[in-house]
């Protein structure tokens, strides 16, 4: 328990530093993240060669994660996101082709979905720290935590019915419901320090209230849709990077599925 504890302190003050930072400092923080998040969700896939090494298909994606972030970082569009995701597509399904029978499908699969689940989503953090306001903004995602931490003190004290009894036996409805409902007091403390500190219409309380009831909802599915690969995939944990947590996709699995549909809303709700 200490050494999570230690790590976690660690990880919340590299955190700070780089999102009030931003920029370069950022968008380079977020490329080694997102690598090392590629690296261990590829390798649970299966997307390395028997012998354990990363081969061609692991290599295209990583080449693909260093263009998507220079475009993004360089151009700062969403339109960006289209150009990565066929570049790695096609590079992927190119390598699968002229390496045949080298690679299985499955692999070629998991090289491209790898590319998707981690790197691109992760990088609408930078995004989010790109808009109007966005000093604020780009601590949302991690209303995540708020809720896995909540979720988890409410099922142990009010937990009776099972939510995925098969997938995460400890998680349960009345946990669900908690973190929920922490978020959206998140939401609504968060907002309210953001009115007053740059003066906006109160009217930003309320819509941070309904983007942190959904973002809740959206980042219990990502903590269990990576539970469910590494039980698909008889794995304990993504990596050991992180003393007392595992990998990169252990502690940051819920943010970073959370992170592009907190963009969107911040776009659909905050013109």
């Amino acid at each position: 328990m200490k050494t999570r504890v230690l790590s976690s302190i660690v990880i919340g003050v590299v955190l700070a530093i780089t999102l009030v930072l931003g920029g370069y400092v950022l968008g380079g923080v977020s490329l080694i993240v997102a690598q090392i998040a590629y690296y261990e969700i590829a390798k649970a896939l299966g997307v390395f060669e028997e012998d354990g090494k990363t081969g061609l298909l692991y290599k295209v994606g990583f080449v693909g994660v260093v263009l998507h972030y220079a475009l993004v970082i360089y151009l700062h569009d969403t339109k960006t996101y289209l150009f990565s995701i066929l570049f790695v597509f096609l590079t992927v399904m190119v390598t699968y082709v002229l390496s045949f029978p080298k690679y299985k499908a499955h692999q070629a699969i998991g090289a491209v979905f790898a590319f998707l689940y981690a790197p691109v989503m992760l990088s609408f953090i930078y995004l989010l720290r790109l808009r109007e306001n966005g000093e604020f903004l780009v601590w949302m995602p991690f209303v995540a935590w708020i809720c896995d931490t909540f979720a988890y003190l409410t099922g142990r004290a009010f937990g009776k019915h099972k939510m995925t009894p098969i997938l995460s036996p400890h998680k349960t409805i009345e946990g669900g419901i908690g973190g929920i409902v922490f978020s959206v007091l998140a939401g609504a403390i968060f907002g309210f320090i953001m009115v007053k500190a740059k003066g906006l219409e109160s009217i930003i309380i309320a819509e941070f209230m309904v983007i942190t009831f959904i973002a809740s909802i959206i980042s219990q599915l990502g903590d269990l849709s990576a539970s469910a690969i590494k039980r698909d995939m008889n794995i304990k944990d993504y990596g050991k990077l992180i003393p007392g947590h595992g990998g990169i996709m252990d502690r940051f699995d819920s943010v970073i599925f959370v992170t592009p549909f907190i963009y969107g809303l911040v776009v659909f709700f905050m013109k």
